[in-house]
């Protein structure tokens, strides 16, 4: 099969912890491993309808408008993968939705476009129930063209936690986060609001933007010893770090998937998630889930996990529910009932 695959162009700007990016181009290289062609679409590059069976664009808005008229001309079949990582009510999503569609060509809003290009797409790939249940109810997507694939892991190369620990002066146990730190919705000042009154040592690693979110991480994190801000790390040091840590926390505002949390798991990590969004379709009852708002509860829930003796369930589900093959598999099995 001929896939191709679209991904607006300002993701090139958005960091190696683009999550989807990471989620397009893992998809892509599993099908690829499947036998199928994968290419992903230079804009550059003039196309038409005979060079894929398939057009596969993920995230939607703006960046792809005009999508849904234009691909009539050179596309055979369009699958949309939506990225939401909102909790914004159905309600309300939907009559941002609607008041997008008012008054055409005058008034748009995120929600409108991504509607018109779900409706407009063959088939909408979804993270979680919760994303296809948004798509169901707010954006009026017709319930028999939505179908949920989850994302994944590949399966972790040999760690070296103790070299990890060595090299970075790190203690024997700590609590680990990964993330775009200084993006709000990933939580990182009520994280370490939550934990740093423990004394448990916490480590946050990962991406940060200089402005007003770094400043104030790093003001509190001056004011625990027992927090380690360590920046951005290489793949293989992520690893590594996920199977040293005690337990891994992402408590954040949203997640579509918690991707990080999901590497961590699949390195034998204890896992606080938050409840909000896609997490429970990949954690099921494996993890601890945690309201991001409320830091007691954050802080009640990584205790817990601290004391409790580590276990393997949520590590065997990962690596043989959720890679990213699996992932690809799912996806060829939507693609062929389109194909026919």
């Amino acid at each position: 099969m001929k896939i191709g695959f679209l991904l607006q162009a300002v993701a090139a700007a958005g960091g190696l912890g683009n999550g989807v990016r990471l989620q397009g181009l893992s998809q892509a290289r599993a099908l690829s491993r499947l036998g199928h062609e994968v290419t992903l679409i230079n804009p550059w590059d003039l196309r038409t309808a005979d060079d894929f069976d398939i057009v596969h664009f993920f995230g939607g808005g703006f960046g792809y408008f005009g999508l849904e008229s234009s691909s009539q001309k050179w596309i055979k079949k369009l699958v949309f993968s939506p990225i939401i990582d909102s909790n914004q009510s159905f309600p309300s999503y939907r009559f941002a939705a609607k008041l997008g569609a008012l008054w055409p060509g005058r008034i748009f809003t995120i929600p409108g476009e991504l509607g018109r290009q779900a409706r407009a797409s063959d088939l909408v790939v979804c993270r979680s129930a919760h994303e296809k249940e948004r798509m169901i109810q707010s954006l009026g997507v017709d319930p028999h063209k939505c179908e949920i694939v989850r994302n994944g892991v590949d399966p972790p190369p040999p760690c070296d936690p103790d070299g990890v620990r060595r090299r970075l002066q790190l203690p024997e146990r700590f609590v680990l986060h990964v993330s775009a730190y200084t993006q709000s919705r990933k939580n990182v000042a009520r994280l370490i609001q939550a934990v740093g009154p423990t004394g448990l040592p916490l480590v946050i690693a990962g991406t940060a933007v200089p402005g007003p979110d770094l400043d104030q991480i790093q003001e509190l994190a001056r004011a625990h010893a027992n927090v380690t801000l360590l920046g951005w790390q290489d793949q293989k040091t992520l690893y590594d770090l996920y199977a040293a840590c005690t337990v891994f926390c992402l408590p954040s505002v949203h997640e579509g998937t918690g991707l990080a949390a999901l590497e961590a798991a699949a390195c034998g990590a204890e896992i606080v998630i938050t409840k909000n969004g896609g997490p429970p379709d990949y954690f099921g009852d494996m993890a601890t889930y945690v309201d991001p708002s409320d830091t007691s509860g954050i802080r009640r829930a990584v205790l817990e996990l601290w004391e409790r003796p580590k276990g393997d369930r949520l590590q065997r589900h990962v690596l043989q529910n959720l890679t990213w093959d699996r992932s690809a598999e799912k996806l060829v099995e939507c693609y062929q009932r389109l194909t026919g």
